[in-house]
Order: C-alpha cells, then structure tokens, then sequence
C-alpha cells in the first residue's frame, strides 16, 4: 500500500553529503531546485533545468555567459556577487554562505534562499537556489537591475524557425506520425525492446515533467506540487498532457486505499499511433502500446508522494478498447501487478484483487 501525502519540495541541502561536481548533466537536471556553475570570473558552466525554466532562459544560450554581468544582471552588488566574490578569494570549500534574495525579472519577482558550494578540488562554485514565492515584477527596480529575457539573448531565432510558448519554454510541434516513425524504427532496429525503452523515456521525461509542474504551482499560488491537495495536482497534470495534445487524462482515487491508484487517458496519442495491437499467447502483454506513458506518471507520482512508485498500463485503446487505463501502485507491488497481467487480469478489479492475495495463495494456484 502506498500513501499520497505532502512532501514539502526537497531544498538544496540535500546536496550537502554529496559532491554536487559528481552529478551528471541529467541528474541536476531531475533536481527540484536551480543549480547554477561559476568559474572563479562568473563564467557560467552549468546551468540545470529547473533554473533554465524559472528563469524562462534557453540554458544553451547562456552557458559560457557572464552570470553577474550578462544573465542575472539582478545580482549585481554586495548583497549577492558580494557574497560570491568574498568565497572566492577565500579558497575555502564546502558549502560556504546562504543568504535569502529577491531575482527581479521583467515577468515578475521571485523570492529565494541561496547556498553557495565549492567542490573540495577545482576552480568551480555552485549556486543553489531554491524558490520560495513568485510576485508580480517590483517597479522600482531600474532595467539594468533586472535579469536578461530570452529575446535580447536570441533575438532573431524566431526567423530560424525557434517556437516558444507564452512563459519562454522552447517547443516543437510533432505529429502523431512521429512516434509512428519511432515504433517501427525501434522495431526494425532492436526489435522487443520497445516496452522497455519506452518506459525508460517514460521516466525521464516524467521527472523533468514533474520539474517543469513545479514551477507552474509555485508561480500559480506559492506552492510545490507536494504541498498541493492532489486533486489540484492531477488537474495541473491533465491540463498540462492535454496542452501537449496527449489526450484526456482522468485520476481515479477511490481504490486509493488499497494502494492502487487509477489513471484513464482518452485519445492517447501514442496508442492512435501504434499499430493496432492484438494480445498473443507468445506475448500476452503484446496489445499494450503505451509504456511511456505509464513511465511519465509512475515518475510523476513519485515525485508527489516523495516515494518510487510504479505505473503500468493495463487496457490499450490500440487495441480496440475506448481508452487507456493505467494503475499506479508502490514500486515493490510492481511484480505483483505484472504477474496479474500475465495471467489474462485486465480489469481493474481483478488486478485489486490479485494484489490482495498473500504470497501462499498465490504459490497454491
């Protein structure tokens, strides 16, 4: 059984027992906090998804920038570059000043506590920072005192054919013919592998996802998704899958409980993409088309309930049914529920009853 509960958003100091230079590119990038890398001069280095995404910037276009001078020109003074020279010529490592701040942007304030942290070896500095409340834009504040916008940093990448939504984020327009494309190129390339990879993009893309979902309930009213009732997170979801044109998707509660929760898509796009799908005795599982979704809200969930959790897909509209139905259950039932599928379980109510079962009747079957 698995709880959905608030989980307040995880902050920076949970870097602090490791070495933040050791993450990869993809891992700051799944961390619900900015992170920001500076050479010794303010160069930026690195720069994760989360910043890019508050900050409503292009990350590529502002790696090898000037953070103090050309990006966050809101930074400027004692109270922050201050600060960050003062660690500098100290050469001490570790994490070595936390202040609270105020980023002005032409779209609004933010409020955010900042950590400062060196690597115990090389000439790198690391701004953690975590966003605490969203405000309308100050207007006192001069224009040479408020960060750069994507425009003035790419002004004419509109003529070279680069879309961007109303708050800034980069998107492409894809036609439902492009996972078409992708199925059959994973099929002729390295067939039965498509479930698994797709699960796997799944995940990842539902981590950012969950990342990207932040920002949206902080700017929205101050709060992280964790903090939220989860009736509000599932309506920021449906609406944020139904923007992308995913299809309709509805979350079931009632057998929460037990443990399970329910998830229903309508007009998935990946399923309308897939070929139309017939289960097998080969492969009973072969007429469930959807695994990327089932990993986009096993990895969104968890990062609600702060705990891993896993999502399958357990009806397909690929294969003639009226929409996709997915459950979502703690990750250590996950075999459980594969099992259940194995067998013929489809419904949702066999798959309940499957998971209440005790180990020994399940060996006596």
């Amino acid at each position: 059984m698995f709880e959905l509960k608030k989980v307040p958003i995880a902050r920076s100091t949970t870097l602090n027992s490791l070495n933040v230079d050791e993450q990869s590119d993809l891992e700051l990038d799944t961390l619900p906090f900015g992170v920001v890398c500076l050479d010794q001069e303010g160069t930026i280095l690195r720069y994760n998804l989360y910043e890019a995404q508050f900050a409503r910037l292009d990350r590529n276009q502002v790696l090898g920038r000037d953070f103090f001078n050309e990006i966050a020109r809101c930074t400027r003074g004692d109270a922050f570059e201050g600060q960050f020279r003062r660690v500098v010529a100290s050469g001490a490592s570790g994490s070595l000043a936390q202040f609270p701040y105020i980023f002005d942007f032409v779209f609004g304030a933010q409020e955010v506590q900042v950590e400062i942290m060196r690597p115990v070896s090389g000439a790198r500095w690391y701004l953690l920072i975590n966003r605490l409340r969203v405000a309308a834009p100050r207007p006192d504040r001069p224009a040479n005192q408020v960060a750069v916008e994507q425009r003035s940093l790419a002004p004419n990448e509109r003529e070279l054919g680069v879309r961007r939504d109303l708050v800034e984020r980069r998107v492409a327009e894809v036609p439902w013919s492009f996972f078409a494309a992708l199925r059959a190129t994973c099929d002729a390339l390295a067939p039965g592998t498509w479930q698994l990879f797709c699960a796997e993009w799944g995940v990842q893309f539902g981590r950012r996802l969950a990342i990207d979902l932040e920002g949206t309930a902080i700017s929205n009213g101050g709060l992280s998704l964790g903090e939220l009732p989860m009736s509000e997170v599932a309506r920021l979801v449906s609406r944020r899958l139904a923007d992308q044109g995913m299809g309709q998707t509805t979350f079931d509660f009632a057998a929460l409980r037990e443990g399970v929760l329910v998830v229903e898509v309508a007009r998935s796009m990946l399923a309308e993409a897939a070929p139309r799908a017939h289960r097998s005795a080969e492969d009973p599982l072969s007429d469930l088309a959807c695994p990327l979704v089932a990993g986009t809200l096993g990895a969104l969930v968890s990062h609600v309930a702060g705990r891993r959790l896993s999502a399958r897909e357990v009806v397909c509209a690929s294969s003639g049914e009226p929409l996709c139905r997915f459950v979502v259950t703690a990750n250590e039932r996950r075999d459980a529920v594969e099992a259940a599928l194995l067998s013929g379980a489809r419904g949702v109510d066999s798959i309940r009853a499957a998971l209440r079962r005790t180990p020994a009747e399940t060996a006596n079957e």
